[in-house]
C-alpha cells in the first residue's frame, strides 16, 4: 500500500510531538498508581489466601475401607469359614474444638491484611514518585537558571578581554573570567547528569508512553491533608497517624496473634474420630444363613499431659502476640516522632522562603549590578564582580531548592497521614472503610 511521503512526514511529527509532551506530576502519579504490577501480584495473594482460607474451614475428607478378613488360605473358599467376611468401613475425623473455624477466621484476616499493604502501596507510591517527580523539576529549573544567566558570565569575559587588551588587568584577572565561566559550564553538566539519573528513577514507575523528555514548568502547589486547625489539634494528628496503613495493618497483626492464641486452647479439647464398619457373610455351602456384622468405633485423643505441648504452644502464641501490641506501638511512636520532625522541617523552610521573597534577592542583584559598572570602569577588582554575581546565583538556585524541598516535605507528610487522605481512601480497603 503506498503511503504519501507527506502524510508520513505529518504522523512522525505527531508523534514526536506527542512522545515529548510535558509530564505534570498528576499524571505522573496517576501513570504510577494504574500500572504498578506490585498490587495485581498482591491482589492474587489475596485470592489465593481467601481460597485457603474456605479450605481450611472443612472438615477432612472420610476414609473408605474395603477389606477381605479370614480369608482361608487352604481352599480361599468365601463360604467355608464362619468369620469370613467382605468388610466395608467408613471413617471421618474431627478437629479438636472449633479449631477449624479459628484457622478459617485467621487466614481471612490475614487476606485482609494484604488490602492494607496495597493501601500503604498505593500512599508510597505517591510519595516516592512525588518526591522523584519534584526532584527531576528542581534540575531541570536550576539548569534553565544557569543557562539564562550565562550571559552575565560571558559580559564578564567580554569585559575582561577589554580590560586586559588596555592593560587595565593582568592576565590572571582574565584566566579567572575564563574560569568562572568554564565552572558554570561543568555546573551545568553536572545537573544534567543528575537529571539524566533521576529521569531513570521516575522511569521505574511510569509505563513506556509516560517517559517523555520534560516536565511542566511549573511546580504545582502541594496541599498539607490536614487544615491548620486539625494539625494545632495533639490529639486529632495523632488520630490521623493512627489511621496509617502501616499502623492498621500491624493492630490487625494482633488480632491474628489473638487468633493463634485462640487456635492454641483448642488444643486443650480432644479430637475424635467415628469408624463404621459392615462385614458381610456369605451362606455356608449347605445353605444355611449367616448374619451380617455392624460395627462403630469412636476414638479419642486426650491431651492429658499438657504442660510439655499445649502450655507452650499457647505461652509461645501469648508472647507473639504481647510482641505484635508493643511493635505497633513502637512504630506509632517512630511515626509520631517523623511527623513533628518533618513538620519542623517545614515551617524552617517556609521561614526561609519568606526571607529570600522579602528582597534578599532584589538586594544580591543591585550589589552584582554596581560592582559591574564599577569592573567596567576599573574602580574594581573582577574578584569583586565575580562574587557578587556567583552570590547572585547561588541565592537563586538556593530558592528553587528551598521550593522544591517544601513540595518534597508536604509529600512525606502527607504519606504519613495517608489513613486520612481523601484520594487514596477512594480506593481504601473494606477493612479501613469499617474503621
Amino acid at each position: 500500500m503506498y503511503i504519501s511521503p507527506f502524510l508520513l512526514m505529518a504522523f512522525l511529527a505527531v508523534f514526536s510531538i506527542s512522545a515529548h509532551a510535558d509530564l505534570s506530576l498528576e499524571k505522573a502519579l496517576t501513570e504510577a498508581l494504574a500500572h504498578d504490577h506490585w498490587l495485581v501480584s498482591n491482589q492474587y495473594q489475596e485470592q489465593a489466601i481467601r481460597s485457603g482460607a474456605i479450605a481450611s474451614g472443612q472438615l477432612p475428607d472420610p476414609k473408605l475401607r474395603i477389606a477381605l478378613a479370614n480369608l482361608p488360605t487352604d481352599s480361599f473358599d468365601f463360604n467355608q469359614e464362619n468369620m469370613t467376611q467382605l468388610q466395608f468401613g467408613v471413617s471421618q475425623q474431627f478437629p479438636r474444638g472449633d479449631s477449624l473455624e479459628i484457622k478459617q477466621r485467621q487466614l481471612n484476616l490475614m487476606a485482609d491484611q494484604k488490602q492494607l499493604e496495597r493501601y500503604e502501596r498505593r500512599a508510597l507510591i505517591k510519595k516516592k514518585v512525588g518526591q522523584l517527580w519534584v526532584q527531576l523539576h528542581q534540575y531541570q529549573e536550576q539548569i534553565k537558571l544557569l543557562v539564562d544567566n550565562q550571559h552575565i558570565f560571558n559580559e564578564l569575559l567580554t569585559i575582561s578581554q577589554a580590560n586586559y587588551r588596555s592593560g587595565k588587568i593582568q592576565g590572571y584577572e582574565l584566566l579567572d573570567a575564563e574560569l568562572k565561566l568554564t565552572q558554570l559550564q561543568d555546573r551545568i553538566a553536572k545537573l544534567e547528569q543528575l537529571k539524566n539519573q533521576t529521569h531513570g528513577r521516575l522511569s521505574e514507575w511510569l509505563t513506556i508512553h509516560g517517559r517523555v523528555g520534560s516536565l511542566s514548568s511549573e511546580l504545582p502547589e502541594i496541599k498539607m491533608i490536614l487544615t491548620d486547625e486539625q494539625l494545632n489539634s495533639e490529639d486529632k494528628v495523632y488520630q490521623a497517624l493512627l489511621r496509617h496503613p502501616v499502623l492498621q495493618r500491624l493492630e490487625q497483626g494482633v488480632d491474628i496473634q489473638q487468633k493463634a492464641v485462640d487456635l492454641a486452647d483448642e488444643a486443650y479439647e480432644p479430637s475424635f474420630k467415628i469408624d463404621a464398619n459392615y462385614g458381610y457373610r456369605d451362606d455356608m455351602s449347605m445353605g444355611i444363613e449367616r448374619s451380617d456384622f455392624f460395627s462403630m468405633a469412636v476414638t479419642f485423643d486426650l491431651p492429658i499431659f499438657p504442660e510439655k505441648r499445649q502450655d507452650a504452644h499457647r505461652n509461645a502464641a501469648i508472647n507473639l502476640r504481647e510482641a505484635a501490641k508493643e511493635q505497633r506501638l513502637l512504630n506509632a511512636r517512630q511515626m509520631k516522632s517523623t511527623f513533628d520532625f518533618e513538620r519542623a522541617n517545614l515551617a524552617g523552610l517556609e521561614q526561609r522562603i519568606i526571607i529570600y521573597n522579602r528582597g534578599f534577592l532584589r538586594q544580591l542583584k543591585e550589589k552584582r549590578i554596581a560592582a559591574l559598572k564599577a569592573y567596567g570602569a576599573s574602580t574594581a577588582r573582577f574578584a569583586d564582580i565575580s562574587a557578587a554575581a556567583i552570590s547572585e546565583l547561588e541565592v537563586k538556585l538556593q530558592k528553587v531548592a528551598l521550593l522544591h524541598e517544601r513540595a518534597s516535605t508536604l509529600f512525606r507528610l502527607n504519606y504519613l497521614l495517608a489513613g486520612v487522605d481523601p484520594e487514596l481512601r477512594l480506593l481504601s480497603p473494606r477493612y479501613l472503610e469499617s474503621k
